[in-house]
């Protein structure tokens, strides 16, 4: 104002100059202000409070620090000032009564320093500029801030911590030798704004707002005043004008507000929670921090290192300078609830912190069952496993996380949180975010999943690294926690223990045998080794039990195509042991334990046998069938004598003690041994005459026999054995008309002739559409899906067949059960002689579960890889069917 004054005095003699002097006596500056203030320009911040009378403690405090002269003084101060009955209240609620002033005096000087700097700021602003930060690139950005650094500095927050309340972990041992720590904090404490401005900008709610005040009374949502930190500046106590700065008149004292981590372990109802992230704090050794507070406090006040208290987490502190502490494999929380600066001006934190009582029925209920096994308490949960648990109740961004938004809030893994505001109990407001108490546990997908069980277990460690290896970029991890943790399926997760998965026998070599003769049976035991499932490959003796180690398979990092091998066998294994559980639309699907079902559908199309209800309920695979082996049972915990069964948010998970094995024999094998499949067998292996006959023949080249061996010397492939041609990596079921059947079918359909005949024809066009008719007859036989006789009635399913019509199209067939049988018939028949159903007399003879193999080499006995295989149950019906009559 003086060097404006000073300019205009320089023009108005310049003026003089040119008009002379007579005129020098006639005029009068215009400027009012160069001898009177503005009328609306307040007393200086000082005179202000003090005349006001109401402001004596907070006038103690600048007195006592000094400042009387820097508030009486030109400057640039925005302040937060609160009034004597503010203080009272402040006092109070820390056991304090007694004259205010001289409460204050008896404060030391850093809590004097802490208390009055966390209500300045070292600029002018006016309320509706609190919002608002610069930008280098775009100017202004307003409304967009919420928090701002004020006076206050970490400096005056220095604090001797006693030995009871450091964390527990080993990590701060020789603090406890040294009876305690000198701590600082984790960056300078910001302070809150909730101004009309950011509300609007950041879309903040009054509903929203409601749940950050829960538990709070008189704290309105308001759009003409503000809040600091939790304090409020109503309407007409904000924009107060002095000479050196602007006063915002806060119903309370604005003191320093607590980070996440300190308002956790303030709170008493939340010990267990806080107990849980203490164990990944750190002492922190930063130099310049250290060097900072000794020159501050000058020479030999501090003796010893101070150390910053920061918690190993997933933003800027998940590596180890000093590299003593292998932190990724310890664990992490996401982020540091003690930074005191995360996410800047515009941004913060959310924890959702279940109080104790909450974290109780959690441990207690079917859901924290398995934790409960496998560790018996909260505080014996390994940091590896607990991080992830605590990641899940960290929100990395307060704008994404508005209560207004909590229906489509998912969690770190994209998974909907399920958050209520009624869950809510209390919230606070720190310095770096909002702590929400709630009375519900949020577990990570992890823990809801079938799969939880799995990774806590020390019984199933082989099935763990299977279904969730940590290593994403591995070509060979299968990744089916992925698949498990969809919580629109339900599902049953059947998981050998790491003993049955010792005893494994190998599908390509034991169907080799079990089709060819080829004894080149083996046995392999799954472990793991740095944190992959690699097995130990052993012959078989003759009684079918594990003889001589040949090899180990997988365990070299360099053996690329041994892990292959194991991921290919892990693959087999995993779909043979998932059953989904609410698939409507097959009748195989449901929980295994409920005993509705005595054969269920697994992921890989294979056929369980299930007996038993509850926790006793047994499982059987068509392989342990095949071989006589005795039912898979759930195996019983050791330590209280319950058996290993869980409910899980989307499914049911059984810790069983055998692996299950689907069958070995191929459909081929299996009916060329059964007298009652003897003559439709021979009809599907057909005539070699009459398809060499019509093998050169384009027109002929749809004609295909019902089984093959191999793709031939140049492929990669091959079966193990004859496999049906038509069968594509599926599941099907296959009917088997008797003998008598098929001599009535032959008898009255003139266009159905048999293999002689048709070989004996010496018409090459009559014997293709003799052949096609016969082939189309067969395959009609051939039915895509499984279907044993299961309990389980229905009526008119339809079913495509290996059979096509004349356009070339599928050919579908209706089925029907009661239960205790099955009758087929084309879609379009109506019954009588069209109508096959299953003969139940020998058990012989239906429900025979069969599996065709193609493996990755043209000579079988070479192969080392499953690439396919279709699943396939037989049955022998008394009538043979024919959509073509």
């Amino acid at each position: 104002m003086h060097a404006e004054r000073n300019v205009k005095q320089v023009v108005r003699w310049c003026l003089y100059i040119v008009l002379g002097f007579p005129l020098l006596n006639s005029c009068k500056d215009d400027y009012i202000y160069d001898n009177e203030e503005p009328s609306w320009l307040g007393a200086n911040i000082y005179e202000y409070l003090e005349s006001s009378g109401q402001f004596d403690c907070y006038l103690a405090l600048v007195n006592d620090l000094g400042y009387k002269e820097t508030l009486r003084l030109t400057g640039s101060k925005t302040m937060f000032p609160a009034n004597d009955e503010a203080f009272s209240r402040y006092f109070l609620s820390k056991g304090l009564t007694g004259d205010g002033p001289t409460l204050i005096h008896n404060m030391s000087a850093s809590e004097k320093r802490y208390l009055f700097n966390s209500s300045m700021l070292n600029m002018t602003y006016l309320s509706h500029m609190l919002a608002n930060v610069s930008s280098n690139d775009q100017g202004i950005g307003e409304g967009i801030a919420l928090r701002r650094a004020t006076s206050a500095s970490y400096l005056d927050s220095i604090s001797f911590v006693k030995p009871a309340a450091l964390p527990k972990t080993a990590f701060w041992n020789r603090f406890r030798e040294r009876k305690g720590a000198y701590l600082a904090d984790n960056g300078s404490k910001m302070v809150l704004y909730w101004t009309p401005e950011f509300f609007s900008t950041s879309g903040l709610t009054e509903a929203d707002w409601a749940v950050i005040m829960k538990g709070e009374t008189d704290k309105p949502y308001d759009t003409q005043g503000f809040y600091v930190n939790d304090a409020h500046v109503e309407s007409n106590r904000k924009d107060v004008t002095c000479k050196n700065g602007y006063l915002h008149i806060a119903d309370d004292v604005v003191a320093p507000a607590p980070n996440m981590s300190e308002v956790i372990n303030s709170t008493a109802e939340m010990n267990t929670f806080a107990g849980l992230m203490e164990k990944f704090a750190y002492p922190y050794y930063d130099g310049s921090v250290d060097d900072a507070v000794k020159a501050y406090y000058g020479a030999g006040s501090i003796e010893d290192s101070v150390f910053v208290k920061r918690y190993f987490n997933q933003t800027d502190f998940s590596s180890d300078p000093d590299e003593k502490v292998d932190i990724m494999g310890y664990g992490t929380l996401a982020f540091d609830p003690s930074n005191n600066v995360y996410g800047g001006n515009t941004d913060m934190g959310v924890m959702f912190v279940p109080s104790d009582a909450a974290m109780e029925d959690y441990w207690e209920s079917s859901r924290g069952q398995f934790l409960r096994d496998s560790y018996g308490d909260w505080d014996e949960v390994p940091t590896n496993v607990i991080s992830v648990f605590l990641q899940n109740h960290q929100r990395l961004s307060f704008l994404t996380s508005l209560p207004h938004n909590w229906d489509i809030m998912t969690d770190n893994a994209g998974f909907e949180m399920s958050v209520k505001e009624e869950d809510v109990q209390k919230a606070y407001i720190a310095c770096n975010g909002i702590v929400y108490m709630t009375d519900k546990v949020y577990p990570p997908v992890d823990y809801q999943a079938v799969y939880g069980p799995v990774l806590t277990a020390d019984t199933t460690t082989t099935m763990s690294a299977a279904i969730k290896n940590d290593d994403m970029d591995d070509v060979n991890n299968l990744k089916y926690h992925l698949y498990l943790r969809s919580m629109d399926n339900q599902y049953n997760l059947l998981v050998p223990t790491d003993d049955a998965m010792a005893n494994y026998r190998d599908p390509i070599t034991w169907a080799l045998w079990a089709n060819e003769g080829v004894d080149k049976r083996e046995i392999w035991s799954f472990y793991v080794k740095m944190g992959k499932v690699v097995a130990d490959v052993y012959d078989t003796n003759e009684d079918g039990s594990k003889g001589a180690l040949l090899r180990t398979v997988g365990a070299d990092a360099l053996d690329t195509e041994g892990a292959e091998e194991v991921a290919n066998r892990l693959q087999d294994i995993l779909d043979m042991h998932i059953v989904v559980a609410d698939n409507e639309d097959e009748p195989l699907s449901g929980f295994i334990d409920e005993g509705t079902l005595p054969y269920v559908l697994t992921k890989g199309g294979s056929v369980l046998a299930v007996s038993g209800t509850g926790e006793q309920v047994k499982v059987q695979g068509g392989g342990d069938r095949e071989m006589g082996l005795p039912e898979a049972e759930v195996v019983t915990l050791e330590k209280d004598n319950r058996k290993a069964r869980y409910e899980m948010d989307n499914g049911r998970t059984f810790f069983i003690d055998r692996i299950l094995q689907d069958p070995f024999k191929s459909v081929y094998y299996t009916m060329s041994v059964n007298e009652d499949y003897r003559a439709f067998f021979d009809l599907l292996v057909g005539n070699d005459d009459v398809f060499l006959s019509l093998a050169d023949n384009e027109d002929y080249k749809d004609i295909e026999p019902i089984f093959e061996t191999s793709e031939g010397e140049n492929s990669k492939m091959s079966g193990i054995g004859p496999v049906v041609t038509s069968f594509n990596n599926f599941r099907y079921t296959v009917l088997v008309p008797t003998r008598a059947a098929l001599e009535e079918t032959f008898r009255d359909d003139p266009d159905l002739h048999t293999w002689d005949e048709i070989s004996a024809q010496t018409d090459l066009d009559v014997k293709a559409d003799w052949t096609r008719y016969l082939l189309n007859f067969l395959r009609f036989h051939f039915i895509d899906g499984m279907l044993p006789v299961s309990g389980v009635s229905y009526q008119d399913k339809a079913y495509p067949t290996a059979a096509r019509d004349d356009k070339g199209i599928f050919v579908y067939v209706k089925a029907s059960s009661d239960g205790s049988s099955i009758t087929f018939e084309p879609e379009n028949g109506s019954g009588g002689p069209q109508q096959a159903k299953v003969i139940t007399s020998n058990q012989e003879d239906y429900n025979v579960l069969t599996r065709d193999y193609i493996v990755n080499n043209n000579d079988y006995t070479l192969a080392t890889q499953i690439l396919s295989s279709s699943k396939a149950v037989l049955h022998l019906v008394d009538h043979a069917i024919n959509y073509q009559k």
